[in-house]
């Protein structure tokens, strides 16, 4: 609410004055009443309708609390990169060059030996980094917004590729491309693909199943637009551990086995090593 404020403009000035008139005034003006400032009508804001959920947060690095249900599968996630300051300069650097949608650095940082499929050699501009709505800056910047994992050639990001295969150790049959990382803190899921439909359960960085009958059985458009990893503003449809179907926002949402980019090191200079998809 926004609160207005009145400022006073005080006048001085020096007023000659008989003393029977200075005498007259002063008494007309103890039984006169004061004129009272008119204060300015504000229009108060409507409250927002309460969500029937709390309001996600992606917040990392983030650590794993534990569940009181045996079947619900935390997951401790931690950002190894702010262990090197040097490493952190660089993130930093690479972090900001995805939100300018700056090609031109990003092609600074690769080389001719940088892996872009586990198929067929590809380069960079099958990416297409010149084009600012390419769906390859989407994928970097959501790779990225998490931190990294440190490995034995540099670093892996985002660190939900390293942590994954610990957190499995209590859920042998999960394997990764049925599941779906969600990250952050109250995540909400909904009943339906929309911000307005109501949740059924809230999620903090825990490991679920991906519904691929869901997906499947979703339009050709759903499945190309709301249903995309990539897509801050799409959806992602999950299994929850008591079976309930539901959807959570694909900002929140990592595939094991999504878009991962490696660094190391090439002749003193961090490099971008790979950056693939699958497994």
């Amino acid at each position: 609410m926004t609160h207005m404020k009145t400022k006073a403009l005080i006048l001085s000035g020096a007023v000659v004055l008989t003393a029977a008139v200075s005498s007259t005034i002063a008494a007309v003006t103890r039984l006169s009443p004061q004129p009272q400032t008119a204060q300015p009508q504000v229009e108060q804001p409507q409250p927002e309708p309460t969500s029937p959920a709390t309001i996600e947060k992606l917040n990392p690095p983030v650590a794993a609390s534990p569940s009181p249900d045996p079947a619900r599968l935390p997951i401790a996630l931690v950002d190894e990169s702010v262990q090197s300051p040097e490493f952190a300069k660089f993130l930093d650097r690479t972090k900001q060059a995805v939100r300018d949608r700056d090609a031109k650095y990003i092609r600074s940082i690769v080389t001719p030996q940088t892996k872009f499929s586990f198929g067929q050699q590809r380069t960079i501009d099958y990416l297409n980094p010149e084009n600012p709505n390419s769906p390859f800056w989407a994928s970097l910047e959501k790779a990225l917004a998490l931190g990294c994992s440190k490995d034995a050639n540099g670093y892996s990001c985002p660190t939900v590729f390293q942590q994954f295969q610990s957190a499995l150790k209590n859920s042998p049959n999960t394997d990764a491309f049925s599941a779906i990382v969600v990250v952050g803190q109250n995540v909400n899921v909904r009943s339906q693909p929309s911000a307005n439909a109501t949740a059924i359960a809230t999620l903090s960085n825990e490991i679920v199943k991906y519904d691929a009958t869901t997906f499947q059985n979703a339009p050709e458009q759903e499945k190309s637009e709301s249903f995309r990893l990539d897509n801050p503003n799409g959806w992602t449809p999950i299994v929850l551990s008591n079976n309930q179907r539901g959807f959570v926002s694909s900002r929140y949402a990592y595939s094991p086995v999504g878009y991962r980019v490696l660094f190391g090191k090439e002749d003193g200079e961090w490099k971008m090593q790979a950056f693939v998809t699958g497994d």
